[in-house]
């Protein structure tokens, strides 16, 4: 059935407002539904402040992935996959030995050729884009699917609890170096073990006297000027007096 322009209009103006909606809701979630792009930028940030330093490396999409064979994703995630030979899926690269790595669920897309780089270098995508169709902004894919650091993955497109629980890990450890931080500037101990002795109280000396307090002296005061009735009677007084 083909529309009418109005009922065409109310129906992107309710499209756009729902995704208003979900874009707030989705901010409002915090770490729990972040973006590849606010992941890089949060990702960057701690390692340029790490320290010892962290060397970040993503697994991204190329323009070159469309037209190569898809990997395996049980292969990929947990490094062997149970239909062995028998997989139609190449079977090229695993991150089976990061830590943090969650299993391939039974009915996993397969995984786009990935290549794998620094982060800095990594472009995430994932911008709001105007769609002229739509009359309204979409988030485009993100070419950003997986990142590693030290060891363990810390984002993983498909797994947003991935990224909440380094997230939570990383505030957890700042809340501890806090209060580690607290304790040492409270108790400073010797090399020995035993605690400072604290310093002797000085002795109290009595407070001075205070001195006499001075009654402050009354200012002078100017005598009022004259009434013209007063100036008359006094004028009076002087011609009488003559």
């Amino acid at each position: 059935m083909v529309q009418g322009n109005s009922a065409r209009r109310k129906e992107l103006a309710v499209g756009r407002r729902q995704d208003r909606k979900d874009e707030i809701e989705r901010k409002k979630a915090g770490a729990s539904r972040v973006t590849p792009v606010e992941a890089r930028a949060r990702l960057l940030d701690f390692a340029s402040k790490a320290s010892p330093a962290c060397a970040m490396f993503s697994w991204s999409t190329s323009p070159s992935s469309s037209s190569a064979p898809a990997w395996c994703p049980t292969h990929f995630r947990e490094g062997v996959c149970p239909r062995g030979k028998r997989c139609r899926l190449a079977h090229a690269e695993s991150i089976s030995h990061l830590a943090g790595v969650p299993a391939a669920a039974p009915d996993a897309e397969p995984v786009p050729e990935l290549a794998r780089g620094p982060l800095e270098a990594a472009r995430a995508g994932g911008e709001m884009v105007y769609s002229s169709k739509l009359r309204t902004t979409r988030r485009a894919a993100s070419s950003l699917l997986f990142v590693e650091c030290g060891g363990e993955l810390v984002f993983d497109a498909e797994e947003p609890g991935v990224f909440e629980r380094w997230a939570a890990g990383r505030r957890a450890a700042k809340a501890r170096r806090g209060g580690s931080g607290g304790e040492e500037a409270g108790g400073e101990e010797k090399a020995g073990g035993g605690a400072l002795p604290k310093a002797e109280p000085e002795a109290a000396t009595a407070p001075a006297e205070p001195e006499a307090a001075t009654a402050p002296a009354e200012p002078e005061v100017a005598p009022a000027p004259l009434s013209k009735k007063e100036r008359r009677k006094l004028a009076k007084a002087k011609q009488a007096a003559a």
